[in-house]
């Protein structure tokens, strides 16, 4: 699939629009920031999309299917259950570290309840990602609650990680991921062996 220079504009602004809405949040973001932040015109912006609520919907879009495309590629070389959980982990937290304006917006950044209802779609997203590798002796909601703790989990580290970040002008390193992935799978691990089907 070949890359136009329309597609690479459309990229750049993205690119540009997650650094200001990471910085100023969605509320006090205009298309003039983006604009000014990329160096394009307002119209050159709105050739691409329709307003802030689009870019903002995109940019969500976008960070939560490369998130998911990747966590499948890693747990699917693996084997093992404990090791499919920390190599999710691990993809995670890179992800977290390295793209950490991204998840700034998906998770310290609020924006319209539309917008909200389109972030809790990514968090059931992972959940179902994450329910076929719990055991197969529990009833699906027990697997879903479950999952769903998991990725609170997985959540909340990646928040406190992100303010430490932000507090402290911390640059994350991928030894930052792994050491994330490496105490959240423990901790994980350590509470799924002691499930019982009930």
């Amino acid at each position: 699939m070949t890359t136009t220079a329309s597609d690479e504009r459309r990229g750049q602004i993205l690119d540009a629009a997650t650094r200001v809405f990471a910085e100023k949040g969605f509320a006090a973001t205009t298309m003039d920031d983006v604009a000014g932040a990329i160096g394009y015109t307002k119209p050159v912006i709105y050739d691409h999309f329709q307003g802030k609520d689009a870019l903002y919907s995109e940019i969500i879009r976008t960070t939560a299917d490369r998130m998911m495309r990747l966590l499948r590629e890693a747990v699917e070389k693996q084997n093992e259950p404990r090791k499919k959980v920390e190599a999710a982990f691990r993809v995670y937290f890179e992800l977290v570290v390295t793209e950490s304006d991204a998840f700034r917006v998906l998770f310290l950044q609020a924006g319209s309840t539309e917008r909200n209802i389109q972030l809790r779609a990514v968090e059931v997203d992972m959940v179902s990602f994450i329910e076929p590798m719990l055991p197969p002796a529990l009833d699906d909601n027990h697997k879903r609650e479950l999952a769903g703790g998991v990725v609170g989990m997985a959540e909340g580290a990646a928040v406190v990680w992100l303010v430490r970040r932000e507090r402290t002008n911390h640059v994350g390193t991928v030894d930052d991921a792994h050491q994330l992935a490496k105490r959240i799978a423990t901790l994980a691990w350590g509470g799924l062996r002691a499930v019982q089907p009930k």
